[in-house]
């Protein structure tokens, strides 16, 4: 686990230095970036699920203990795309709009890369996406949705975040246990390889919210 919290420290230190989390720990948090940030966490959840029921099903004949867990998370995962859609109602966001929108870049590779590993690559590997982002939940969730609900007067605009702010606690306490019992030595390193992957991807997205799009990206 060391190499795991290692990553998991370098990524809170990355998140927190970019302008789009910073406003917000200062207490100034903007409307239009948090917005940006709803609208790829819509478009990311609600793959979240699917994904790691693929992960689970291929689990099965070798690695039954983790397939069971993975088939659980997959459960308690559904309908988080619809806590974003809520609290960009909130906002006061165009929903028909978020659905035509495209997601950011990096955001857009980091499903792309969960789907690869589920499907094609080890699935046991995902387990590395999991650990990242429940533990940036828990990290990060409560203080941010509570700067947020303040800093925004959106006291019912902050679901996704709080909700996984309480949830993740539990879920990385979890993913550790599983990571530490269950994944053997043959497969430790791919959850690392996916991790870093994953670790690298999810600050870029919070990099690329916080920026005005141009030229092609636009």
């Amino acid at each position: 686990m060391d190499y795991l919290l290692q990553v998991r420290k370098n990524v809170l230190e990355a998140i927190q230095l970019t302008p789009a989390v910073q406003g917000v720990l200062s207490g100034e948090p903007n409307p239009v970036v948090y917005g940006r940030y709803l609208t790829n966490v819509w478009h990311y959840a609600q793959h979240s699920s699917i994904v790691i029921g693929h992960a689970a099903a291929r689990c099965v004949p070798d690695n039954p203990k983790l397939a069971d867990y993975l088939f659980h998370h997959a459960r308690e995962e559904l309908g988080h795309d619809v806590w974003a859609l809520q609290d960009m109602e909130a906002l006061g966001m165009n929903i028909d709009d978020v659905r035509k929108s495209r997601p950011v870049p990096s955001c857009a590779a980091m499903v792309g890369f969960e789907y690869f590993t589920a499907s094609h690559a080890n699935p046991v590997g995902l387990f590395g996406w999991l650990y990242v982002l429940e533990a940036m939940g828990d990290d990060l969730g409560q203080v941010v949705s509570e700067r947020i609900a303040q800093g925004l007067k959106l006291p019912d605009g902050v679901k996704f975040l709080k909700g996984h702010g309480e949830a993740d606690v539990a879920h990385t306490k979890d993913l550790t246990e599983q990571i530490q019992t269950n994944i053997d030595s043959q497969d430790i390193d791919d959850v690392y390889h996916v991790a870093d992957v994953m670790a690298d991807l999810y600050v870029r997205i919070f990099r690329e919210i916080g920026e005005e799009p141009t030229g092609v990206l636009a």
